[in-house]
């Protein structure tokens, strides 16, 4: 075998790398660089960091318009159930702020009061506390849009940690990804051994740079097109032909549920962003009501007159807003108790994979395709371009 054939046979390795290199790159680029490298308009920046809000809300809007709805949701929260969660944490607390209180506010009063009536204050506070937990619960249930606005919620967790969101999509397209880079062999191994031929015949010296423009073209466009497209099953002959990412509807609908009920839909990240928020004025403000009521009916009508004449009314008042404001500034640390209780009856990451399952196709297809619908056009060229470098190599190696 002279050297000139051994030339010629390295077209089609050539073009293999080639192609392989560039669908390479193209997924890289897809996630990387997470900031902005370079000076605008020469430079880059991964797709997803640099769209991200824009996919996230995109992805949030599929999530709330189509797979769960808030309302359905919190219904499956029982107030009871709640209510005894939190129970023990609370007695414990309740006891804290009634000696608190009276401590600061009535102290002659509390020091003489017999250590009878100061336990069944303890006790009456403690019966009563049940009852106002869950009227609370039952009125958080009732107020759940004006207490958690769950699509800035998820959108904000999804663009404040950018490699969250690219962990979500690689997670959730590893076999997509991993095909994009695979194909770019192969293709690009088929459309060499179409440059070698025509080369073999016309030694035109802007056959290989074309060719190798054509071939960083095409690997990159037809790996991105055979994801997604046909979106159903098509038979061709004996073949079933579909993309490869709506095969595996199943399949992502799972890591993708599990991924979202983990990161950002756990009950814990819920109730974070209610109290990171103006929820908190609206809980404490709901709460105060049912403290009120919770003192006046723990007190009983001989000890709240013993204690309005004892520090008149302003002073009986006083006692109940601060009892009210005691409990919202603890409430947040105290609710703690049923994060488990709600993960559990919740079940957002079950209730996730069975409607994204069943999904039709072309929803389906909103779940992955946002990055790289805008700019898999630029990908594509990225690949062209390399591949018209790569082309101008084999010239001068050739010739």
């Amino acid at each position: 075998m002279n050297l000139d054939t051994i030339l010629l046979l390295s077209i089609p390795v050539i073009a293999a790398l080639v192609g392989w290199l560039t669908n390479k790159l193209a997924v890289y680029m897809t996630f990387y660089p997470i900031q902005y490298i370079g000076f605008k308009p020469f430079g880059w920046q991964g797709i997803i960091p640099s769209k991200s809000h824009k996919m996230a809300s995109k992805a949030v809007s599929l999530i709330t318009s189509k797979l769960i709805s808030l309302e359905e949701e919190f219904a499956k929260l029982d107030a009871a159930e709640i209510s005894v969660e939190l129970q023990p944490r609370l007695q414990i607390l309740s006891r804290t702020i009634v000696t608190s209180i009276m401590e600061n506010e009535l102290p002659l009063v509390w020091k003489l009061l017999p250590h009878s009536q100061k336990e069944e204050i303890y006790r009456d506070t403690t019966d009563q506390l049940p009852k106002a937990i869950e009227k609370l619960m039952l009125d958080v249930k009732n107020n759940i849009h004006e207490l958690l606005d769950i699509n800035k919620m998820m959108v904000e967790g999804l663009t404040k940690n950018p490699q969250m969101l690219i962990d979500i999509f690689q997670t959730c397209g590893e076999k997509e990804f991993k095909f994009i880079e695979k194909s770019g062999f192969v293709f690009g191994f088929l459309f060499g051994l179409i440059q070698m031929f025509i080369w073999n015949q016309f030694h035109y010296w802007w056959l290989l740079p074309v060719g190798g423009l054509v071939v960083g073209y095409l690997t990159n466009f037809l790996a991105l097109k055979l994801i997604f497209r046909p979106i159903e099953p098509v038979k061709i002959g004996p073949v079933t032909v579909q993309g490869l990412f709506m095969k595996r509807q199943n399949e992502v609908s799972e890591a993708y549920s599990k991924i979202l009920a983990d990161e950002l839909l756990s009950a814990e990240k819920i109730f974070d962003f209610i109290i990171e928020t103006k929820g908190l004025d609206l809980l404490s403000e709901l709460s105060r009501k049912h403290i009120d009521e919770l003192v006046d009916n723990s007190t009983g009508s001989t000890k709240k007159t013993f204690i309005k004449l004892a520090g008149g009314s302003q002073k009986y008042d006083r006692i109940k807003t601060l009892a009210a404001k005691m409990f919202a500034e603890v409430l947040p640390s105290s609710i703690k108790g049923m994060f488990e209780y709600a993960d559990r009856t919740l079940q957002i990451g079950h209730t996730l994979e069975n409607r994204l399952k069943s999904l039709s196709k072309r929803d389906f297809e909103d779940v992955l395709h946002p990055i790289f619908e805008e700019d898999e056009h630029i990908l594509i060229i990225v690949g062209a371009v390399l591949g018209l470098v790569a082309g101008f190599i084999q010239l001068a190696f050739l010739t």
